[in-house]
């Protein structure tokens, strides 16, 4: 068949345009497109492997012949169908704001009213349909931040019809769910879009919801393509685990891939006809090579030099010592210390001194000293100074014995007492106890050799005296091993010559284990590349097949890139100019429409295209309507262009109004709600509002026509929110419905067990409070005024009947009051709790107030 001719855009339809574009791609472009014009919804799973079957075959990627595709033809009579959306139901919430739980709102296929006051949940339950819709002024959802602690994240279910086919779908929490995204939603934010923003078109027309379906199927397959080449090219490597690094097989392995040449491949694999014998051989040798024992003596020839090396530290240190310096300095410390206690006694008497004249008492003096001298007092003690102390004056016997407290300080004896304790110090031996802990362990892995060395004795006294004499000079006791210096440096003139014999030792070591260490790395080497070689060539067909796999998916890589980059891009191009002109065609019909309805001020349109989308914009006298416009009027205009865009989707989807008619006055809000009721005879409309006239004012409307709605009044119920209760004010039953409700309810008395007839009858006294209500509000007083109307519909007072009037009050004025006692809502007084109406007394009750009704409304 010959490829048809292209049409005149001017004159195309979007659908002719979608034909049009589709005849100039490929054979499995035409393929998607023929499917999506005949099903006119996105190509499914089973279409969308037949579609890669022919688009593999049109590539050359498959031993499919090259496919057949026809060229499209559009029958000008084709006209389109749309598919009508109703929400059902949305239960099941959780996480969404602080909403109860076990909450069921359920829709009417016409009108649903949700009531409430500020802040008791309504917004949590509009959030959810902006969400689900994904619409422009959709919030993002939190949930309740009242508690504390992980929560649930936002889901519910929600249950639609889409042509009559009921569904039900998991939301959670994702901006957008289809076909939920064909609803429309009116809230205050969006006023200030729908009036001073350069506004895009929010809807899918019928024949334009084509141009998306096929972008659908495009990225369906290219989801394909993307699945293929993703299973074409595994997580990991499997091979590289096979081959060791350091070999030329190893980074031809780790790169292998989609640019691997596999002559490369096929020429590693290479090995010689005896290659398993040379493998065998090198092992050997590199196992004899690894096997040494240089590595063992080496490090005990090393331990050997840091242990005597050590000793020979430690027998130095104890050769600069002398016992005989070390007493001798003990002796003079004794005589000074003598010298001091006998010129204290002389300068003090007994009764003087707390205590005894000993060290503790010295060390008193010596602080007050220190302390008098760090306050400046160098004078201390005078007549009238104060004691340091106490800070009481001093008197004479006082200043006596202070002043002999200085004598003693500044007389030799003290100073020859502190000058013998440095001597001693620096006379006697220190030594670190860890040190002499690591030589006797050094000493005892010594004794276990086999000829164990003479110096090893002399080591183990050396060890021994040093341990005594430490323990001596620390307690300031004399020296008990005058042999201890002379056995020292016996010790260290043996150590010497054999620490430098062992280093030797150490040096011839390390050189061959050098050598060795080099042979043994070459051999590991050729081992390493001969058993990567042998691994390749058993692999080599693996390796082959992943090179392929590879190469291919890069090729359908390639080619879904050229899809995005060609065909789907050269879709939007056609999708726009589609929309453009449909839009401005009918927008502006549309818009001048809904403003004469809603008395919306006049404003001027401007249309506009700005890279490739469509938008709109108003002005009033070239300033922003926002600047020239009260808040009111905004509503309103915001309103037109929001219902002039729900209009040009052609589709049949809920409309959604959260809270529409803040800052109206009540002439708006009656023209609102009229516009809003006209809209339910052609489309399902959800209201949200805390305004009880709007509510109202809509009931009233559809009961005028004989239409029923769906309310809700949506309670807080501290700290849960949300709370639905169904079919609570304001009532506008008729007294009939209520009158079959009664009457049902006292036929399921007669048969009903006490307790539960007992709950039957206190709920038909709930009923016929309502009747009465009903009753007088429409009937009695003929609706001359009712609860939540704006205004007394005085032509009605006429129609009152005045004859019987008392006659009939005097009936249902003591059954309201009677209703109130005993309905389920009231409690009773103690002396009356076991007094309950009787089923007879009920059908007396209801009997009595049906036959007043029937005389006052014949």
């Amino acid at each position: 068949m010959a490829k048809p001719q292209p049409v005149n855009i001017g004159d195309a339809s979007p659908k002719r345009l979608l034909v049009t574009w589709a005849n100039e791609q490929d054979a499995w472009v035409r393929h998607l497109v023929a499917e999506t014009l005949l099903t006119r919804k996105p190509a499914d799973g089973s279409f969308i492997e037949q579609l890669y079957s022919v688009f593999l075959a049109e590539k050359g990627l498959s031993k499919e012949p090259q496919p057949e595709i026809p060229f499209l033809e559009l029958d000008d009579r084709e006209e389109a169908a749309e598919e009508t959306l109703e929400l059902i139901r949305i239960q099941e919430i959780k996480g969404v704001n602080a909403l109860a739980l076990n909450q069921v709102l359920d829709f009417d296929p016409s009108l649903t009213i949700l009531y409430g006051q500020n802040g008791s949940g309504k917004t949590g339950y509009a959030r959810i349909i902006k969400r689900a819709a994904a619409v422009r002024t959709a919030e993002p959802i939190l949930p309740n931040v009242n508690i504390e602690g992980e929560q649930e994240e936002p889901s519910a279910s929600i249950s639609y019809t889409l042509d009559t086919e009921p569904t039900e779908v998991r939301w959670n929490n994702e901006a957008g769910l289809s076909p939920l995204t064909r609803i429309s939603v009116f809230d205050s934010t969006a006023v200030t879009l729908h009036v001073d923003t350069d506004l895009g078109y929010v809807y899918t027309p019928a024949e334009l919801a084509l141009f998306g379906q096929v972008s659908v199927g495009i990225q369906k397959l290219q989801e394909k393509i993307t699945e293929e080449a993703r299973a074409l090219r595994p997580k990991s490597n499997v091979l590289l685990s096979r081959f060791v690094r350091g070999t030329t097989v190893y980074p031809v392995i780790e790169s292998l891939g989609a640019a691997t040449e596999l002559a490369e491949l096929a020429a590693l694999a290479e090995v010689p006809d005896d290659a398993t014998e040379q493998k065998d051989r090198l092992e050997q040798e590199v196992a004899a090579l690894r096997a040494n024992t240089a590595e063992a003596l080496l490090t005990h020839a090393e331990s050997q030099v840091r242990g005597m090396t050590r000793l020979e530290e430690l027998a130095q240190v104890v050769s600069r010592f002398s016992p005989k310096a070390y007493n001798l300095a003990l002796d003079n410390l004794s005589v000074a210390q003598t010298a001091r206690r006998k010129a204290r006694g002389e300068l003090f008497d007994a009764d003087e001194l707390p205590g005894p004249p000993d060290d503790d008492w010295q060390k008193f003096i010596t602080a007050g000293d220190e302390y008098q001298t760090h306050l400046g007092l160098h004078d201390y003690p005078q007549s009238g100074n104060q004691c340091l102390y106490c800070r009481q004056p001093l008197a004479e016997s006082a200043l006596d014995l202070v002043r002999r407290y200085r004598t003693f300080l500044d007389e030799s004896y003290t100073r020859r007492v502190t000058d013998s304790r440095r001597q001693v110090d620096e006379m006697a031996i220190f030594v670190d106890p860890g040190v002499v802990v690591q030589c006797r362990e050094f000493i005892e892995t010594q004794t276990g050799e086999k000829d164990p060395s003479s110096w090893i004795g002399v080591s183990e006294i050396l060890l021994d005296e040093l341990s005594a004499e430490l323990v001596e000079v620390n307690a300031r006791r004399k020296s008990v091993a005058p042999e201890m210096t002379k056995r020292s440096h016996s010790l260290t003139s043996i150590l010497g010559p054999l620490i430098s014999v062992t280093k030797e030792q150490v040096r011839q070591l390390a050189q061959q284990k050098h050598d060795r260490a080099e042979t043994l790395a070459a051999k590991e080497r050729n081992l390493r590349e001969l058993s990567a070689r042998i691994e390749l060539r058993s692999n080599l067909e693996t390796a082959r097949v992943y090179v392929q796999n590879a190469k291919r998916g890069e090729q359908l890589d390639n080619l879904s890139k050229s899809i995005s980059n060609k065909i789907a891009r050269s879709l939007t191009d056609q999708s726009k100019l589609a929309s453009e002109d449909l839009v401005n065609k009918n927008f502006e019909q549309l818009f001048r429409e809904e403003c004469e309805v809603l008395r919306a001020p006049l404003v001027a349109l401007q249309f506009q295209a700005r890279s490739g989308r469509a938008e709109r914009r108003k002005f009033v006298a070239s300033h922003k309507p926002s600047q020239i416009l009260s808040e009111g009027e905004q509503k309103v205009l915001a309103l037109a262009d929001f219902l002039a865009e729900s209009r040009m989707r052609g589709v049949k989807a809920p409309v959604v109004f959260d809270d529409p008619i803040t800052s109206l006055d009540y002439r708006r809000l009656e023209e609102v709600s009229r516009r809003i009721h006209e809209l339910s005879e052609t489309h399902q409309v959800v209201l949200f509002t805390h305004n009880i006239m709007f509510a109202s004012t809509l009931i009233a409307l559809r009961q005028s026509k004989g239409r029923r709605c769906k309310y809700y009044e949506v309670r807080d119920g501290e700290p849960e929110k949300g709370i639905l209760a169904p079919d609570v004010e304001p009532r506008f039953d008729q007294p009939s419905d209520i009158a079959k409700r009664i009457n049902k309810h006292i036929a399921l008395c007669a048969t009903a067990e006490p307790a539960v007839q007992d709950a039957l009858i206190a709920q038909s006294y709930d009923l016929i409070r309502s009747w009465c209500e009903a009753f007088v509000e429409q009937e009695l007083l003929k609706n001359v005024t009712q609860r939540y109307r704006a205004n007394i519909m005085m032509t009605r007072l006429d129609a009152v009947r005045v004859d019987l009037f008392a006659s009939t009050a005097s009936v249902i004025t003591p059954l309201f009051d009677k209703a109130c006692r005993n309905m389920t809502g009231h409690s009773q007084g103690l002396e009356t709790l076991n007094t309950k109406p009787t089923l007879a007394e009920l059908k007396d009750d209801w009997s009595k107030a049906q036959a007043a009704r029937t005389a006052y409304i014949s």
